[in-house]
């Protein structure tokens, strides 16, 4: 009996060590030479901050806001990937199907205010194509919110809309 007794305090001191050597490992602080100098004096990098939309998207966010915000948290460029979770037997497959999404940002992303899941996605959509790969590309993505039970709403970019025209497109429009 009293070998098993020192044993087990054996153990616990060993595994104790373990984890305080782990716990050191990870917080001491990077060596000099793994730091980042973002403060070269060469001036070859340049850093700038980027608008998140055009002017025409910023408008027609304002307006889905105005209609949505009494209903949704209104999110703009969201990643799908944020969105959405993908499960597959086939792992190969959902690899694949991973690898074609995981750029794609969606544009407006309402959310239910109390569950935090994603119920509707607004798309906006230009005149021009942007080309069968991006086609592609989007006929996936709206494949794959669609099995997943988001509400897709497509809007033109160069159409005018008002707030009500925008709440019966959303579906928040109330009968009369």
């Amino acid at each position: 009996m009293p070998q098993n007794g020192l044993s087990f305090i054996f153990l616990a001191v060993l595994l104790l060590g373990v984890v305080f050597v782990l716990q050191w490992v990870w917080r001491r602080p990077l060596s000099k030479d793994a730091d980042l100098d973002m403060t070269s004096d060469t001036g070859e990098s340049e850093v700038a901050s980027r608008p998140l939309m055009t002017p025409e998207e910023a408008s027609l966010f304002n307006l889905i806001r105005l209609a949505a915000q009494d209903y949704f948290l209104v999110l703009v460029k969201l990643p799908v990937l944020q969105v959405v979770s993908v499960a597959d037997k086939d792992e190969e497959a959902r690899k694949a199907l991973m690898r074609t999404i995981q750029s794609v940002r969606l544009d407006v992303v309402l959310a239910h205010p109390g569950t935090l899941q994603t119920v509707t996605v607004v798309r906006f959509q230009k005149d021009e194509q942007e080309g069968q790969r991006s086609e592609k590309r989007d006929h996936v993505v709206a494949t794959v919110l669609k099995a997943a039970g988001i509400h897709v709403v497509v809007l033109q970019l160069n159409q005018t809309y008002s707030v009500e025209h925008v709440m019966k497109l959303l579906g928040l429009a109330e009968d009369e």
